[in-house]
């Protein structure tokens, strides 16, 4: 008997992965983080403490990449939570006003919504992702409202309404639309448009209502029947990149910057689809470029070919850049960085999964010897003050600390933007950083 296991939701995982926490004065209430700032933090309310958050957020990690049911989330969580003295009625300073509150802790009830909150939260943003993947094969949604006693009224006006993927309307109603919303989207194709006689939906108005968050003050119009806050797509400001772009490429004009983060959002799409690296070699001019896929069974082995490289290959550019994705939040290595000692190449840039761009140029000193000052200046570190951390968060830092050390060595030129996560880890060993780069 064949016996199949539903595969994770990939791109549900990642977009929950690469989240911080929020700031510290955005916990206390769930009004002080707002719509896509969702998209980049994660955050309980009253959830003050570090340690706190990373119980919950483990939890959820684990349901998503599991697939635990919410009684196996609540069974894990609530002694883990008492025991962090993070349960029940308790009293606590409001940061924002300085007054003391009564408030609630953790509770059955609680935990129940933050577990259908980010589970929902997270899928649909991974089927944004997918949707984005496939949309030339699906250019269009349906929105569908489930049929049960608790639907929403107010929902019942998108159902069954079908608008292409690209419509602006995805980013004021894509679901969920509230608490336990159920409402999804289904793709759609050319073909079955045809079949079924549909035509796209005329335009609706959304009836949007000023709405003031009382705890800043600020005014938002939000569409008539969407929860304030869930007005908003998670899933698109997840894979916004444009200002990371514009970050890690201040050498180069709109037009490619537009045309290099087209090709890192397609291979960061690409590599949540089949799980394997990608590198896309690119000539100066945009005229022509190369795509190469890691073998499935070396799935984070994509590397340039020597006879590419040398020029004996089909792509005969003389100056190109190189684009790759990463299987994981991991900086440049070593290898990438050595690419950057070939004279044909400019530039080499990896994006990974959460959105975390990495750049590298050519700098005026030669790559060979500063290698080698770095790993005899390294070693001691790492062996000291590195061993107790697990061998992916060594590697983080000791792959970032490498290119820092080579810019301020003149070697390259070195660029990143980062999730939140990540500015948040390497923020916790700034310190340890600094010593191997200096």
């Amino acid at each position: 008997m064949i016996t199949l296991e539903p595969l994770p939701h990939r791109e549900a995982i990642e977009y929950f992965r690469s989240k911080g926490f929020a700031p510290q004065l955005q916990r206390f209430s769930h009004l002080d983080l707002w719509r896509e700032e969702h998209a980049r933090n994660f955050v309980v309310a009253k959830g003050m403490r570090d340690d706190v958050l990373a119980l919950i957020r483990e939890e959820l990690d684990q349901a998503l990449s599991e697939g635990r049911t919410l009684a196996q989330f609540q069974a894990n969580l609530e002694p883990a939570l008492q025991k962090a003295g993070w349960w029940g009625k308790s009293v606590m300073t409001d940061p924002l006003t300085g007054e003391l509150q009564d408030v609630q802790l953790g509770s059955v009830r609680r935990l129940r919504t933050i577990y259908d909150t980010n589970m929902r939260t997270a899928h649909a943003a991974g089927h944004w992702a997918r949707i984005q993947r496939t949309k030339k094969a699906f250019p269009y949604l349906q929105y569908i409202q489930v049929e049960r006693p608790s639907k929403r009224h107010d929902h019942e006006r998108f159902h069954d309404k079908i608008w292409r993927v690209d419509d602006p309307i995805w980013q004021r109603i894509y679901p969920p639309n509230g608490y336990f919303c159920g409402c999804h989207v289904v793709q759609r194709t050319e073909g079955w448009m045809k079949r079924h006689n549909r035509q796209v939906s005329p335009s609706i108005d959304l009836d949007e209502q000023p709405w003031t968050n009382k705890r800043s003050g600020e005014v938002f119009d939000v569409p008539r029947g969407v929860h304030p806050g869930f007005d908003a797509n998670p899933g698109a400001a997840w894979l916004d990149i444009k200002e990371r772009v514009s970050e890690v490429m201040p050498d180069l004009n709109d037009e490619r910057q537009a045309y290099e983060r087209g090709i890192l959002q397609g291979l960061r799409l690409r590599q949540m689809g089949i799980g394997r690296e990608t590198l896309v070699v690119s000539d100066a001019d945009e005229q022509s470029s190369i795509l190469f896929d890691a073998p499935p069974d070396r799935p984070g082995a994509v590397s340039v070919d020597a006879a590419l490289l040398e020029g004996s290959g089909s792509f005969q550019a003389d100056r190109i850049t190189l684009l790759h994705s990463h299987l994981t939040d991991s900086p440049l290595s070593y290898s990438d960085i050595q690419t950057l000692g070939h004279p044909r190449v400019l530039s080499v840039t990896a994006i990974s999964p959460g959105g975390a761009i990495w750049r590298a140029k050519p700098g005026s000193q030669i790559l060979g010897p500063q290698f080698r000052e770095f790993a005899i200046r390294a070693k001691p570190i790492v062996e000291s003050d590195l061993k107790a951390l697990s061998e992916s968060d060594r590697a983080y830092i000791i792959q970032h600390a490498l290119g820092l050390f080579l810019e301020r060595r003149g070697a390259i030129h070195y660029h990143y933007s980062l999730t939140d996560r990540l500015k948040q880890f390497f923020a916790k060993y700034a310190d340890l950083i600094e010593r191997l780069s200096t």
